[in-house]
């Protein structure tokens, strides 16, 4: 039964999630390619914007994973879901633990995006020496 309650719970996070999971994947690899044109200050400009746009669906991603799946548990186990949600053969715990999983669940998917979104809008040789030089730092 915890499969279920785990398939419904994500089926219901992302089906909104994955829109924005695909807009910041998109707008970073618009933002990449028109970077990358050099001698036009308007295409820089527009990459710049991508780019930016991208940075705010990735902070929307982590904002809409907690609020959704906040407002998931308050409706399912609180609201007028919960007579529902209550009276199905399943014990609390095991309720109580598909929330918990769907929430990790899907931080994890979102992690996954985000640094891959980064590392579309910022990979370069220069930047991952940067972070080489500031790790040893950190560590000597």
């Amino acid at each position: 039964m915890l499969g279920k309650l785990l398939k419904y719970d994500l089926k219901w996070l992302y089906k909104v999630l994955i829109v924005f999971y695909i807009l910041a994947l998109s707008f970073a690899l618009i933002g990449r390619g028109l970077s990358e044109i050099e001698n036009s200050i308007i295409f820089n400009i527009l990459g710049q914007i991508s780019i930016g746009i991208s940075i705010a669906m990735m902070i929307s991603i982590i904002m809409n994973n907690f609020l959704r799946m906040w407002a998931r548990i308050i409706r399912n186990i609180y609201k007028d879901e919960s007579y529902l949600t209550h009276t199905l053969p399943v014990n609390k715990k095991t309720i109580y633990l598909s929330k918990a999983l769907t929430g990790i669940i899907t931080m994890f998917t979102s992690t996954l995006v985000i640094l891959l979104c980064i590392a579309i809008c910022y990979y370069s040789k220069e930047n991952i020496e940067f972070i080489k030089t500031a790790m040893q730092s950190m560590v000597a």
